[in-house]
């Protein structure tokens, strides 16, 4: 866990590093509110899609940190992309060399880009957590095996099974009933 909370860090310090730098002679406080709002920007679309995207998936402990470990993944992942472009841009139209059209015009291209990117996390995100859900059920049906073993594999006709209110259910052969 360790190693990703560094690769975290890392990512996010380089996010910083390259919006800081993209801004060249702004000041330093304006510096400091775009990378700021920039970055708040970027956490509140990736937790949004990230929201749209597991909204028909139960929710456990694991994916509370699964959502942290998502969201503060591609956070910066997405600053990374997008902000220092619309830094470069802002720094050019602050000292005028770039028209406001031509601003918004780029803002608009780099929000299109965004809005791909995100349609690919969202797939991207709902896929992660139906296979952590996945596991959990497999672990769950473990565990009551491993509790329940000489009653559950003592015939061979009965399959045992979690349903979506997590409960233990045996199929038999001759009718079904739940534990």
């Amino acid at each position: 866990m360790a190693i990703v909370v560094l690769f975290i860090l890392i990512l996010n310090i380089v996010s910083i590093v390259l919006m800081y730098y993209s801004l060249k002679d702004t000041p330093k406080k304006e510096k400091l509110v775009f990378i700021a709002g920039g970055t708040a920007l970027m956490y509140v679309l990736t937790s949004v899609v990230y929201w749209i995207s597991t909204r028909d998936i139960a929710i456990t402990e694991v994916s509370e940190l699964g959502k942290d470990l998502i969201t503060f993944v591609f956070v910066p992942i997405n600053g990374i992309i997008i902000l220092p472009l619309f830094a470069r841009s802002y720094y050019a139209f602050k000292n005028g060399r770039v028209e406001g059209r031509i601003l918004r015009n780029r803002g608009i291209v780099l929000g299109v880009i965004l809005i791909i990117l995100l349609a690919l996390e969202c797939s991207y995100f709902e896929n992660i957590q139906e296979q952590v859900v996945n596991m959990i059920y497999q672990n769950q049906a473990e565990e009551i095996h491993e509790e329940h073993g000489n009653e559950i594999s003592s015939t061979d006709e009965n399959i045992v099974y979690i349903n979506s209110l997590n409960e233990v259910v045996v199929n038999e052969i001759e009718g079904k009933g739940k534990k």
